[in-house]
This record gives C-alpha cells, sequence and structure tokens, in this order.
C-alpha cells in the first residue's frame, strides 16, 4: 500500500514538472511570436499576404472590416481611417500605405473609438500603427 503511495506522488511530481515546463514554454512562445487577432493584424501575416497595400492586406485577411456596418435605416457606416493617430480619407488612403510599412492594425469598435476620437465614429476605426524610422 505504501509503494502505491509513493508510486502515485512520483508520478503527480512528474506530472506537475511537466505541466510547468509546458506552461512556461508556451508562455515564451507567445511572447516571442505576436499573432493577429480578432481585433488586430501583426506585422508578419500582413507581410504574409505578399499585398500591394494595406488595404489590400486587410481585403485578404479580415475582409468584413472594410464593409462596416449597417445603421439604422439599412445604410452602410464605414470605419473611420487612421495612420498613427492622424484621421485619413477614405479607403484610398489604405491603398497608399504599403504592408512594409505597417507594424500592425487594430480595429476598434464605434464605443471605443469614439472615446478615443470623439463622435462619429458610429461605423468604428480602423487604425493603422507604421514602424518606427521607417
Amino acid at each position: 500500500m505504501c509503494s502505491d503511495l509513493r508510486t502515485i506522488l512520483v508520478y503527480s511530481s512528474v506530472l506537475a514538472a511537466t505541466a510547468c515546463g509546458s506552461a512556461s514554454q508556451s508562455a515564451e512562445t507567445e511572447q516571442t511570436v505576436p499573432r493577429s487577432s480578432r481585433n488586430e493584424l501583426v506585422a508578419a501575416d500582413i507581410m504574409a499576404t505578399n499585398a500591394g497595400s494595406v488595404y489590400d492586406a486587410i481585403q485578404r485577411l479580415r475582409p468584413r472590416r472594410l464593409r462596416g456596418r449597417t445603421a439604422i435605416g439599412g445604410e452602410a457606416v464605414l470605419p473611420v481611417l487612421y495612420a498613427d493617430g492622424v484621421r485619413g480619407g477614405d479607403f484610398s488612403f489604405l491603398q497608399s500605405i504599403g504592408i512594409e510599412e505597417v507594424e500592425h492594425v487594430r480595429f476598434i469598435n464605434a464605443s471605443d473609438a469614439t472615446t478615443r476620437w470623439g463622435t462619429g465614429h458610429a461605423g468604428g476605426a480602423i487604425e493603422v500603427i507604421r514602424k518606427k524610422g521607417g
């Protein structure tokens, strides 16, 4: 009986050590390998599209983000565009930004965009953050 308990404790210790090692390795991987999320695209994923512009990359990776949302009355409300915090124009603004310039792209919902930049963001916002020194 005592040896069975000892065996269980040994196996438990090995499993716990393995799980801790996997968790720290997973945390390391997450910190060193940036990944895009639902609300953000990172440079590695943008560059992997081989698109000609940030607009084309978004079109390939998150096309619904370019369609805006339907407002009351059935009219589409498009997102407001920003680059490094400066308001841009229409979608041709995104077509003028090369993918090699981009650090990441954020998709900001209407409420958060209104809080950050003020009214007029019923369709949310798309914010492009460019690489520094580029």
